[in-house]
Formats: C-alpha cells, structure tokens, sequence
C-alpha cells in the first residue's frame, strides 16, 4: 500500500505571533528567521518587537516559546516536561543576571494565549530582551573588515562579559560570532558597545540544569579541541571556564581573518591524528601537535592583519586563549595565583592594546 507524503509541519503558536500585541503593550512587528545550523534553546521563535510609551517608541527581541514540539514526541509527556526545564531554566538564568552590564538584559516576560477557547497547550512564554543593531557576523557583512582597535573593542567587551558569567557561577559554552551584539552602529567607533546574547545553552556551577550532561552543550562547530577527543576536565574551572576561553581565542581569530581557530586548525592536523581516528587519547604528544600548528595558524593567517603596533601583544593574548592543554588555557597569572582561566583579566589588557592600536591608526589616517 502506497504512504502518503509527508507534508510542512503546521505552525506552533509561538509561530503566530507576527502583529500581535501582547498584554504589555509589546507588538511583535517581525518575526525573525533561525540561521541553519544555530544552536541555542532550539524551540524558540524570535521576534523583533516595538512599544510606543510617552510619545517615544522603544524597540525589543522577543524569544516566544511552547510546548507544540512536545506533542509529536515518542513520549510527549518526557519531551513536555523536558521543554519547560529548559524554558524555566533560561528565564532564571536571564533574571539572575539582570545587572550584568555586557550581558543583553531581560527586560520582561509574560504570557500569551491567541486560542479562543483558551486551551492551556496553546499558552505561549515570551521574555522580552533588549535588541541592538545586529550580531558581530552580521554587522561586518555590512561594514567589511574593521580595524584593530575596533576588534579589540569587541574583545574587550565580550571578555568583561564572559567574566561577569563566571563571576556568578555560570559558563555561556556557546560563545561565537551570533551571540555577539553590537548595542550600536559600528560606523561610530567612539560610542561603540558589545553585549554577549543568548544564555539558552548555559551550564551553571553547583546548580543542575538541563545541559549538565550534555557532550557538549552549544554549537559543536565552536567546541574546544579537548571534546572533539572526548575529553571533559574534572573541575569546573578546566571543563567550563576554559572552553569558554577557547571560543573567546576563536573569536578574536574570525574577528581577524573572517574564520573561527576550529576549522583552521582541523585543516592542519596529521590524519592518523584526526578526531576518530587518534586512538591515543588526549595527551600531550596530541596536545604538542595541536599548539604548534595553532602557533602557526597565528603567525601566517592572524598576525598579519593585525595593526604592527599591538601585533606581538594580541598574539600572545590568544595563544593563552586557544592553548590546547584546558589545564593550562587561560591568563598565566591567574593560572598561578587561583587555578583558573582568569577572564577577567582579559578585559584591561584589550583595552590597553584597543588604546595603543586606536593612537596609531588616528597618526596614519590620512
């Protein structure tokens, strides 16, 4: 007997949004499309959101978020009790880390419900977040290759960021150019500002949460090289605080030259060392390999774009960023002194170079 095809799958109600206004005031102008790929709480919908209060119109991101996914499930029951943890689990993330000046802020959250009978399993959660002019990737396929001290800017503020999450126990493990936001238009250097968006893969310290046994919880294109090898650091500050040293190193290397550490260093690794084929564990004549073809991806594809004032200075701060040996990836001095990556000393040292490199580009601007 013949089957019938598979048709689309109809539309959740957190896909319905677009033009509603929810009970706050909030209207969902634009509904916003998932890049492929992305990782994230995969069964958000997002919005672009605006509200006008005293004459003047504000502008906001709207994650909306149900249960609809769950219905089709093995065990829909498991799978709906699965989806409020992780739904639950973010919105506290974003509430305890309301004061955190380069993390993108909640600004509410509510409830809506567009059935006219009322159903329960059409309630839809929408928590409402502050919006910018567009993520890191998006904004220089816009302006095209920035200059040192603007990359150093985003750096900067993406490490204060990363910090203040460490600060209060939690790992992001999902750092990349996404979920980076430029809170302003790059073209004006001198207000610019960077937040770290999208807390939906987070993993908090001496708190379960539905990520905690995961392999790896964010986008597995941006993991650090121990995991790619199967190896998890027993402590916190090894297995969490430094993969998220990792993809900061990462990032500063796309920041550069337009593609992320991972990708440039598979290219360069031996084959009989490849991930699923070393057979030899994580160990250190692994690790020697991976540090010397990371030393030279930065030598030959990073350091000659960055400005020659603060080159020396960049390159050293992603080497302790991307170094291989999760036991040893981070701030040297923090290394020594607490046992940990160190992020936030990170910050002041951009910084400083960001001034340096900003001094010599004004004196050769024509």
């Amino acid at each position: 007997m013949a089957t019938l095809p598979i048709g689309p799958r109809p539309p959740t109600p957190a896909q319905l949004l677009e033009g509603i206004a929810l009970p706050s005031g909030w209207v969902l102008v634009e509904r916003l499309k998932r890049a492929p790929g992305s990782s994230g709480s995969n069964f958000g919908t997002g919005y672009k959101a605006q509200r006008t209060v005293g004459g003047k119109t504000e502008h906001a991101f709207v994650k909306a978020m149900d249960l609809a996914r769950a219905f089709g499930a093995s065990d829909p029951f498991a799978e709906m009790f699965k989806l409020t943890a992780e739904s639950e689990f973010e919105r506290r993330a974003l509430e305890h880390c309301r004061r955190l000046s380069r993390l993108i802020q909640l600004i509410s959250w509510e409830y809506i419900n567009q059935d006219p009978a009322g159903n329960p399993l059409n309630q839809v959660l929408c928590l409402i977040m502050e919006i910018g002019e567009g993520d890191i990737r998006k904004q220089l396929t816009r302006t095209g290759a920035l200059p040192t001290s603007a990359i150093l800017h985003v750096l900067e503020d993406t490490a204060l960021g990363m910090a203040q999450l460490h600060r209060s126990g939690i790992a992001h493990q999902d750092v990349k150019p996404s979920n980076v936001i430029s809170m302003t238009d790059m073209s004006n250097a001198a207000k610019n500002l960077f937040k770290v968006a999208d807390l939906g893969r987070i993993v908090r310290k001496g708190m379960a949460g539905p990520y905690d046994t995961y392999p790896w919880p964010g986008d597995g294109n941006y993991q650090p090289p121990e995991r790619w090898y199967g190896f998890v650091p027993p402590q916190w500050p090894d297995a969490r605080e430094a993969s998220d040293a990792y993809m900061l190193g990462s990032l500063a290397c796309f920041l550069f030259c337009g593609v992320p550490m991972q990708p440039l260093l598979v290219r360069e690794i031996p084959a009989a060392m490849l991930p699923g084929t070393w057979a030899g564990g994580y160990n250190d004549s692994l690790i020697q390999v991976l540090r010397s073809k990371q030393s030279g991806i930065l030598a030959k594809t990073i350091a000659p774009t960055i400005n020659e004032r603060v080159r020396d200075g960049v390159i050293a701060i992603i080497k302790e960023l991307v170094e291989p040996d999760p036991l040893k990836r981070g701030d040297k001095r923090a290394r020594a002194q607490t046992g940990a990556p160190g992020l936030d000393r990170f910050q002041p040292r951009f910084k400083q170079l960001r001034l340096h490199a900003a001094i010599d580009e004004k004196i050769k601007s024509p």
